[in-house]
C-alpha cells in the first residue's frame, strides 16, 4: 500500500493536499476547547496540519506512510523553524505506541486516512489512538462514505467502533468539490 501513496506524490495526484489547513480545524483550535498541549496528526502528509497546530504552539506529532510526503513536509517544517515542535514519522498508524507514550495526547486528528483503513486496520486503529489520547482529549476525523467505487465509513460504523470509549461531539455531513459524501465527527474520549 505505501508504493501507492508514494506514486501519489511523485506524480503530484494529491488533490488532497490544498496547503491550507481545514477550517474545522482551525475553529476547534479557536474555541479553546483543546487545551494547547500534544497533537497527533495521523496521515500527516506534507505536514501543512502539523505546522499550523505547532504555530498555535501544539507539540505536535505527524505519521505518514509516505517517505515521500514527508520528505516535503520535513522541508516544510525547517522552513517555518519549527523543527523542534514538530515530529514527523513514517509508519503505521495502527501502532502509535512505537511513537507516542500512553495517555499523553490532548488532541488527535485524521483527514482522509481512516476511511483507507480495512475492517481490521480500522479496530487497530480505534485501540492504538484510545490508548494514547487523554481522558477527555477530542479526536476530529473527517471521512468519505461508502460508494460503490471508493471505500468509505458510514456513521454507524464510526459509532460501533468508537463506542463505548468516546461520545460523538458533532457529526457534520457534506460532500467535498466532487460531490462524494463525506463528514466532519469530532469525538470526545470519556474519562475512564
Amino acid at each position: 500500500m505505501s508504493l501507492f501513496w508514494e506514486l501519489l506524490y511523485l506524480f503530484k495526484k494529491t488533490p488532497w493536499d490544498t496547503g491550507i489547513t481545514p477550517p474545522e480545524i482551525v475553529a476547534m483550535i479557536e474555541s479553546g476547547k483543546v487545551p494547547i498541549g500534544r497533537a497527533l496528526d495521523l496521515g500527516c502528509g506534507t505536514g501543512t496540519n502539523a505546522i499550523t497546530l505547532a504555530r498555535q504552539g501544539f507539540e505536535v506529532i505527524g505519521i505518514d506512510l509516505s517517505r515521500r510526503a514527508l520528505a516535503l513536509a520535513r522541508r516544510k517544517v525547517r522552513a517555518a523553524q519549527l523543527a523542534d515542535r514538530v515530529r514527523l514519522e513514517c509508519g503505521d498508524v495502527t501502532l502509535l505506541r512505537r511513537w507516542v507514550p500512553d495517555d499523553s495526547l490532548d488532541f488527535a486528528f485524521d483527514i482522509g486516512c481512516f476511511h483507507n483503513l480495512n475492517a481490521e486496520a480500522r479496530r487497530r486503529y480505534v485501540s492504538a489512538l484510545t490508548a494514547v489520547l487523554k481522558p477527555g482529549a477530542v479526536y476530529m476525523l473527517y471521512a468519505f462514505e461508502p460508494q460503490a467505487d471508493r471505500r468509505g465509513v458510514a456513521p454507524d460504523e464510526i459509532a460501533a467502533l468508537f463506542d463505548p470509549a468516546y461520545r460523538l461531539d458533532t457529526l457534520r455531513r457534506g460532500s467535498d468539490r466532487r460531490g462524494r459524501g463525506s463528514a466532519w465527527y469530532t469525538l470526545i474520549k470519556r474519562e475512564v
